[in-house]
């Protein structure tokens, strides 16, 4: 299924990749509304940032931009960049009800439809907030249920992101090349509770996400009974990719700021080495 909407003639620069944060540089996200902006933002650089070192795309097509006062690169194709943007704001829109516990970035084989690597971001530390205090601060939820105030503020987030864009350079350093003789699509899935619903038929937005059969992809070993895809811009995929077993898994980092904690890491499939033994 190919991507819905269309792209403009001129690019589509990334907000995001010049100014990630919409709260002051070193504050932390005090809504769950906040956190949902901080993420997004983050997860549309690190999209770019993927596509660039694992050379889904020509380096050509990529301009150097920085983003948390970190040097990035930034896709100008009008598509890839539109295409990300969707991506953001449907997971903002999942994490505002409270739904969502994972999202990942698979880089697939245009020539066999196989996955070949997993970028996994883990949500399943973000907190659950009514959908009417999505603008509450958590420093007067904890003081409304007579919990210490927290004391985190001396975290700096921007600073923690950077720490991960680092981290996630240097891992795919250490992945094993993909494939020369082939190209290369990407699928962005997220993964819901088990007691949500997946998000499909409400509106637009979710209408452009497909359900896939249960303990087709699962982040770690959960047992969610949904998973949830959206098809990358040009990879040109009916369905969502199973991949069989982990080959190996690489840490990213861990980012803990104030209620904002999420893991990355990298998985490679073991088809990714099927192939290159075949190539």
């Amino acid at each position: 299924m190919a991507m819905a909407s269309e792209s403009s003639t001129t690019v589509n620069t990334m907000t995001a990749a010049t100014t990630p944060l919409s709260a002051p540089e070193n504050s932390l996200p005090d809504t769950q509304a906040a956190i949902a902006a901080s993420f997004t933002n983050f997860l549309s650089v690190a999209m770019h940032q993927i596509l660039f070192l694992r050379n889904v795309y020509p380096r050509a097509t990529f301009l150097p931009v920085r983003a948390y006062n970190y040097p990035v690169r930034q896709s100008r194709h009008p598509k890839v960049c539109d295409y990300i943007n969707d991506v953001a704001i449907a997971v903002e829109s999942e994490i505002l009800k409270g739904t969502i516990t994972a999202v990942t970035v698979i880089i697939s084989s245009v020539r066999t439809n196989q996955p070949m690597e997993r970028y996994a971001f883990d949500l399943s530390g973000f907190p659950h907030v009514p959908v009417g205090e999505l603008y509450t601060t958590f420093e007067e939820r904890k003081e409304e249920a007579s919990k210490p105030a927290s004391t985190a503020q001396s975290i700096d987030l921007e600073s923690q992101f950077r720490a991960c864009l680092a981290r996630l350079a240097s891992a795919c350093a250490r992945l094993t090349p993909l494939p020369r003789d082939d190209e290369f699509g990407f699928t962005v899935c997220i993964e819901v509770r088990e007691d949500a619903l997946p998000p499909v038929g409400t509106t637009k937005e979710e209408q452009t996400w497909i359900v896939a059969e249960p303990g087709q992809v699962h982040v770690r070993s959960c047992t969610a009974p949904f998973s949830v895809s959206k098809v990358g811009s040009h990879s040109q995929q009916p369905l969502l990719p199973k991949i069989n077993g982990r080959a190996k898994t690489v840490p990213v980092r861990r980012v803990e700021a104030g209620e904002l904690r999420l893991e990355l890491w990298v998985e490679e499939a073991r088809q990714k080495f099927d192939e290159r033994l075949v190539t």
